[in-house]
This record gives C-alpha cells, sequence and structure tokens, in this order.
C-alpha cells in the first residue's frame, strides 16, 4: 500500500517539483495551498507525512507545526519542511515545534537527487517502527489486564456458582424461581468458561471492534488466541478501550483505556 505524503505550499510550481522528486517513491499525494485546507487534509484523510512550507498566509507553517504538536492523533506525524526562509530562528523553532528535518528552497541538485528522497523514507519508516512498538505495548496492556479481569472476576463467580447450586437443589423451591436460578447457573457456566479460555491463551491476538465515536478499538479474539489454534501470529493494531470476543453471544466488555506503558 503506497504512503500518502501531504504537499503543503501556496506556490503550485513548488508542489509539482516535490512531486516530480518523489515520483519514484511508492507515494500518493494529497495538497494544500494554504493552512486552512492543509488542516482539513489532515482532519479527514490519514497522512503518512506532512512537507510544509512555512511563508504562507494564516494559518502559515508555524501555525500548522503547532496544530499537530497538540493534536493527539498527529502529535506524531513527520513533518519536514521546505521554506525560503534561511532564518537560524526559523529553522529552530520548526525543529522546536516538532519537524523532524528543514530544507531550504530552492532545492539544489543534490537535495533532489538524494537528501530528500532518502530522508522522507526514513522519516516514514521511523513512524512505523514506533507505531509498532507502541501496538507491542498495547498488547501487553491487554495480556495483563485479561489476567487481572480473570483473576477479579473468579472469586465472586464461584459465590455465585455455589449460592445458585443450594437454591436449585431447594424442595421447596417455586417452580418459576427454579427456573430463573437455572439460567442464572447457565450464565456463570458461560463467564466461567470464558475465564477458562482467557487462562489457557497460548498469545494475545487482537482484533478491530468499531467504537461508539467512528473509531476502532482492540478487543482479544479468543478462537485465534487459544492453543493450537491456527492464525494465532500476534495481534492487530488498535487503540483504546478493551473487550472480550465470545462465541455465545455475550457482547464485548469495554473497560478503560489502556495506555502504552512509556506514556
Amino acid at each position: 500500500m503506497p504512503y500518502r505524503l501531504l504537499l503543503v505550499d501556496d506556490e503550485p510550481h513548488h508542489r509539482k517539483l516535490l512531486r516530480m522528486v518523489l515520483r519514484q517513491g511508492d507515494y500518493v499525494f494529497s495538497e494544500a495551498d494554504d493552512g486552512n485546507e492543509a488542516l482539513r487534509v489532515l482532519a479527514d484523510e490519514a497522512v503518512d507525512l506532512v512537507l510544509l512550507d512555512l511563508m504562507m498566509p494564516h494559518p502559515n507553517g508555524f501555525d500548522i507545526l503547532e496544530t499537530i504538536a497538540r493534536t493527539e492523533r498527529l502529535r506524531r506525524l513527520p513533518v519536514i519542511v521546505a521554506s525560503a526562509s534561511t532564518s537560524p530562528e526559523d529553522v529552530e523553532r520548526s525543529l522546536e515545534l516538532g519537524a523532524v528535518d528543514y530544507f531550504m528552497k530552492p532545492l539544489s541538485e543534490w537535495d533532489i537527487r538524494f537528501q530528500l528522497p532518502i530522508k522522507v523514507r526514513n522519516a516514514i519508516a521511523l513512524h512505523r517502527t514506533t507505531d509498532e512498538q507502541l501496538r507491542i505495548e498495547r498488547t501487553k496492556a491487554v495480556a495483563a489486564m485479561a489476567v487481572a479481569l480473570n483473576h477479579g472476576i473468579n472469586n465472586p463467580l464461584q459465590v455465585i456458582q455455589g449460592n445458585a447450586q443450594l437454591l436449585h437443589v431447594f424442595p421447596d423451591l417455586a417452580p418459576e424461581a427454579r427456573d430463573k436460578v437455572q439460567r442464572i447457573r447457565a450464565a456463570t457456566e458461560t463467564i466461567a468458561n470464558l475465564t477458562q479460555r482467557i487462562a489457557a491463551l497460548h498469545e494475545v491476538v487482537t482484533i478491530d471492534y468499531p467504537g461508539g465515536n467512528g473509531t476502532t478499538v482492540p478487543m482479544i479474539d479468543l478462537k485465534k488466541a487459544e492453543p493450537g489454534v491456527a492464525g494465532a501470529s500476534g495481534a492487530a493494531e488498535g487503540t483504546g478501550p478493551e473487550g472480550l470476543e465470545t462465541d455465545r453471544g455475550v457482547k464485548p466488555v469495554q473497560n478503560e483505556e489502556v495506555q502504552p506503558t512509556d506514556q
């Protein structure tokens, strides 16, 4: 799948030059000729890297960098500045606001042939590596939560099961009450089966579940995570609340968001 680059520059020939410089890469391009259009694209599209000019009408490049830095979804998005400004202060401010590199326009032949293509490729690769590390940390957090949840459920579950058993064999129990007790026993058996499956997890495999706000959240796929099941080979990407999938019609249980241990 190609990577999407957002080219932000108020001069069309500069955007055309960037497309030509990067034409050999596996990229597709979105373009913005002002800051407002750039913010709209960032809100609506999944972008892998931004090539950003500074000297634009408000909002200018610095405003875009500040918006990216304070937006949770975007703050790790790599941004490379390509600007006509040669001011050391502008270079320093761009890097302080989160830009990963700075090129001065007009681009030199060295920039066009080597520097920019290599740095774009490396910035995307580093971003992807960081995403993978976060996914691993989240998967570990999901596993820890599953173990804690399993332990916390078992003790009260045994109390419910024991008392339901006593009620079920009580000789004077009304038929309607006995039927309700039987339903309680069946429900607790379903929960007990889930806790046993969680305890026997071979590895944590997650699938995406659509959240109420239109995003996706990871939940444990018990079928694929159980020992000896083909396809248990890691976790799918996702962030947010965690749930447990069952094959008995039980809806996923959503819990508090698990943050990576390094954030």
